[in-house]
């Protein structure tokens, strides 16, 4: 029963984020995968804080299926939130020796993963998906864990650090528990392991000339406090409540019963850092997997108690009551992700509503034009891959905190005296995001560009106008 409740949770998952849920594409798994498959190189033309990994991945799909960009990412999305799923039980089940945990696990993250999971293909999911598999490993012979097994742990945990950098957290934690608990010749191979791939990243790197680059704007630029803070409000926070009310008896239980479970509490809480500076919903899957875990070895110690209702002590039925009331939350907060967006069921947030814009913009190019949005967002770079023109050199974003390096504005305007980009398109209800650095690039727009029409409003973009440069077939 449980693994046909493991099986019916899959294919309804795979149902829902094919035709009804609709999270958005990231330019980092999208647009910039598509201009690093067309010569730009990470770091070097395309000036990106986040970690590379995803990007990376994302662009070698891109070059081995070739499909729409943005239907890929749905797809590869669609694979990581099934293969998240099935490790949940994986983990559940291995902890408890009970198959019931695994399916009410796979049942909590299945319901609450459209919460938070907004973002298609998103670093913080990636990072949970290595952390993940990581104790799934850890977990996976008892207390007897050979130098391969540990080396297995710290190559997927190293991996995890591609994929964002505060993953480095987790690592280090893990590293901390393993001197606690397992010989030092075991933290020596796990260290050596977790280092092996980031080792490599920077290898590749500094090969092809974009190390100092990427130390740049992965880790001097993100510590330089330049881009704005998010805070956790009120909204979130009510539903990351929610969502790990029962952690905290998991804990419990393991201070218990068995005190080796207390990494996944470790764990959980290295992933909840990724809220941070940023609090959003997309942030909160890198602990989303194992709070499900604990919450599904939590409900199967409670499934058995259910039957026995009619017995219950005063304690008992208070605790019920509670459970009741907690469970109408859960189901309130989780069926609102299943409205519709006013664009529609199953469209791709981010991209599909640039199609009509693009449309125009391809009827209206010619074979080698090249483009710039203003700004640059994680949405609007769509336009890259949508209408097949890249930007003319380098390819920032347009935020006003990638403007706070002297360098990059004046990179993009002498870049921009000797070869201009063909288009430009300018979406004015997002330039107080990018001003004051973005006023400049406008003023160009004035000064050497020629309107060449305006798209029907976009949604939660607002209009668009496209420019051309004047004279450009000349």
């Amino acid at each position: 029963m449980p693994r046909r409740i493991l099986v019916a949770l899959l294919v309804l998952q795979a149902f829902t984020h094919l035709f009804w849920l609709s999270p958005a594409a990231h330019s980092g798994q999208v647009a910039i995968p598509w201009m690093m498959n067309r010569g730009l190189t990470l770091f070097g033309d395309i000036w990106e804080q986040h970690a590379p990994g995803s990007s990376v991945l994302a662009a070698a799909a891109q070059s081995l299926i070739a499909i729409d960009p943005g239907l890929l990412a749905k797809w590869l999305n669609i694979a990581l939130v099934l293969a998240l799923t099935a490790l949940v039980y994986q983990l559940a089940k291995r902890l408890s020796g009970d198959d019931w945990a695994g399916a009410l696990a796979a049942a909590v993250f299945a319901w609450w993963a459209p919460v938070y999971g907004n973002v298609l293909l998103y670093f913080d999911t990636l990072v949970a998906l290595c952390v993940l598999a990581a104790l799934l490993v850890y977990f996976h012979c008892g207390e007897r864990r050979s130098a391969k097994r540990i080396a297995a742990v710290g190559l997927l945990m190293g991996a995890a650090t591609i994929f964002k950098q505060h993953a480095w957290l987790a690592v280090a934690l893990l590293g901390l528990w393993l001197l606690l608990t397992e010989r030092r010749r075991s933290l020596l191979v796990y260290c050596a392991a977790a280092l092996f791939l980031p080792l490599l990243q920077w290898l590749a790197l500094w090969s092809a000339g974009s190390l100092d680059s990427y130390i740049f704007w992965n880790w001097t630029f993100n510590f330089s406090g330049a881009m704005n803070g998010v805070p956790l409000d009120g909204d979130l926070f009510r539903k990351l409540l929610l969502t790990n009310a029962l952690v905290f008896p998991f804990v419990a239980l393991a201070l218990r019963n068995d005190r080796r479970h207390l990494i996944l509490a470790a764990l959980w809480l290295a992933g909840l850092t990724l809220l941070y500076p940023r609090a959003g919903e997309n942030h909160a899957m890198a602990h989303l997997p194992l709070a499900a875990v604990m919450s599904g070895v939590v409900l199967a110690k409670l499934l058995p108690q259910l039957g026995g209702w009619r017995r219950w002590d005063a304690p008992g039925t208070i605790l019920a009551g509670l459970l009741v009331a907690g469970g109408i939350g859960w189901f309130w907060t989780g069926a609102v992700s299943y409205i519709p967006t006013p664009v529609g069921a199953g469209v791709i947030l981010g991209y599909d509503e640039f199609r009509d814009l693009a449309s125009a913009l391809n009827k209206r190019a010619n074979a080698g034009d090249t483009l710039f949005a203003l700004p640059e967002t994680d949405s609007t770079p769509q336009l890259h891959p949508l209408t097949g023109m890249p930007p003319p050199g380098i390819w920032v974003k347009g935020w006003h905190w990638y403007f706070e390096p002297e360098r990059v504005l004046a990179t993009i305007l002498a870049e921009w005296e000797a070869a201009p980009p063909t288009w430009i398109v300018v979406f004015p209800q997002l330039i107080p995001a990018g001003e004051p650095g973005i006023s400049a690039l406008l003023d160009i727009v004035e000064a050497r560009y020629a309107l060449a029409f305006e798209s029907a409003p976009i949604y939660d973009h607002g209009r668009a106008a496209a420019y051309r440069l004047k004279n450009a077939d000349t």
